[in-house]
């Protein structure tokens, strides 16, 4: 099957021998951990002839996680919308037997899984009761399953207490309660000073939960001023302002109080936690995303992506890059920060998303998105690294040790922007309509994903969609993506995409 395999031989050395035999002759877990350990080895001299190899070691190590995950049985918690629609894809590709809970009995992914099991997973407030009734229910059909695990914000503590229940491999409830409320995050890692170092309480940052106005007139005090309010179990950026007076911070409470007060009112975004905020210190710097995949408390891989600056005072991703443009230093600090903030929390297991900002200090704590990241960052890594983190996160629900290069290289540069409704409305009708950016798509002139499926403008709104261009260098892709964006109309005064690039310069 590999036509490349004596090449490989020369170049990698005799040590691949046996590995290619046992990949010749059936692929299982010890042929991953071998081929895992040559791309990970360090060889003085042999650079050139590394990377000639690395495609070939890559496929290996793709046949190998195929050949382990295919029949695979695994209950999913939430489908997502239209921007998880790779997943049901990926799934058939892989050959992955999905089991689907999900509160919406007309979702389109019902006639997409071998199971699918209608069940409200909305009300947080019953997790614990909802995990012994899920138990029941997957008991009561049968279900013989291998692993449980969600990508969805909605369900993340729901997962940890189902698989608790049914004695499946996943992070403690605890440790996934602690992630997903962000004030919780941030003040528990402040308090872990140590050992072992770096200690998670360098990259927290002060903050003060918020229930009631009275709180509001508490944490002004507390906390410097400018301040970032959010909301303790949001996604997407939604109701994430900057506030820079005492007034402002009340103003924003009152208006998310009477805004956002159930799941109704915004789907997807976490309301059925309730719609408690927290005041957190603005940090000034750049900001990136780290997303990592964590086994038994190790670091396996970890990628790094720069974000463009916001449209102040909201905090809505405008542009991206991949991989990061920043030294190699401040890479390692910043994947150093997010494996530290991780385990600080007691996160040992999975595929998780990390938001940091870099400062002049180091690296600081946005939040950690104890999931898979969201919006194109699973297609980018994919794309440009051939690492699948959807695959990764199946893996470690089955208490399998995905064989990942812990020393990627990037094949490219991709660079994107986001479309906004509010902004974009005229151009996604017209130039730029879906219809449009799907055939520059299919044609390989840009990368779409899209995240939303309707064209409605609203106050708390979530991007559209991200296009992005690929190039040999950064330089490159901006160029292109540049250009499209002006003949798209993307791009204009009122949403300068040459500003947000100019940061990834």
């Amino acid at each position: 099957d590999f036509l490349g395999v004596d090449f490989a031989l020369t170049v990698a050395g005799r040590a691949l021998t046996p590995v290619a035999l046992e990949l010749n002759g059936g692929l299982c877990l010890e042929a991953c951990g071998a081929l895992e350990g040559l791309w990970a080895a360090q060889r003085p001299g042999l650079a050139a002839e590394e990377a000639a190899a690395a495609p070939l070691v890559e496929t290996m190590l793709r046949r190998s996680a195929r050949c382990l995950m295919e029949g695979k049985q695994l209950l999913l918690l939430g489908a997502g919308g239209v921007s998880k629609k790779f997943v049901w894809e990926a799934a058939r590709d892989y050959g992955l037997k999905l089991h689907l809970v999900e509160s919406d009995p007309n979702h389109f992914a019902s006639q997409l899984v071998q199971t699918f099991i209608h069940f409200d997973v909305t009300e947080h407030r019953r997790d614990e009761e909802n995990a012994r009734v899920l138990a029941e229910l997957v008991r009561a059909r049968g279900l013989q399953l291998d692993g449980c695990f969600s990508y969805w914000d909605d369900c993340l503590v729901l997962t940890a207490l189902l698989c608790q229940e049914l004695g499946l491999p996943c992070n403690p409830p605890a440790a996934m309660r602690l992630a997903k409320q962000k004030s919780r995050t941030q003040l528990h890692l402040l308090c872990r000073r140590g050992p072992p170092w770096p200690a998670p309480s360098l990259y927290a940052v002060p903050c003060c939960p918020l229930e009631s106005e009275a709180d509001v007139d508490r944490a002004v005090c507390q906390v410097p001023l400018p301040g970032v309010m959010k909301l303790e179990f949001g996604a997407g950026a939604v109701g994430v302002r900057l506030v820079k007076n005492a007034s402002q911070c009340r103003e924003h409470f009152s208006r998310i109080a009477r805004d956002l007060q159930a799941e109704a009112d915004h789907p997807g975004i976490g309301l059925g936690w309730g719609n408690a905020m927290l005041l957190m210190e603005f940090i000034e710097g750049t900001e990136h995303d780290v997303d990592l995949v964590l086994f038994g408390g190790r670091l396996l891989a970890a990628f790094v992506s720069d974000n463009g600056p916001t449209r102040l005072p909201g905090f809505t991703e405008t542009a991206a890059c991949m991989p990061t443009g920043l030294a190699p230093e401040q890479e390692a600090q910043l994947v150093q920060a997010a494996f530290r903030c991780c385990l600080g929390c007691g996160l040992l297991d999975g595929v998780f998303n990390v938001e940091l900002k870099l400062t002049g200090a180091g690296p600081r704590l946005i939040e950690i998105n104890p999931r898979m990241g969201g919006f194109y960052l699973r297609d980018w890594i994919l794309e440009l690294y051939g690492v699948d983190l959807l695959l990764a996160a199946a893996m470690v629900a089955c208490g399998l040790r995905p064989a990942l290069p812990a020393h990627p290289r990037a094949r490219g540069h991709l660079v994107g922007v986001m479309c906004l409704v509010s902004q974009h409305l005229q151009a996604l009708s017209s130039t730029a309509s879906p219809e449009t950016l799907q055939a520059l798509h299919d044609q390989g002139l840009l990368r779409l994903n899209l995240l939303e499926e309707a064209l409605v403008p609203g106050e708390y709104e979530e991007p559209y969609c991200s296009v992005a261009c690929a190039g040999s260098s950064p330089a490159e892709a901006r160029h292109r993506l540049l250009g499209l964006c002006q003949g798209l109309g993307i791009d204009g005064p009122h949403y300068p995409v040459a500003y947000f690039l100019s940061h990834f310069k």
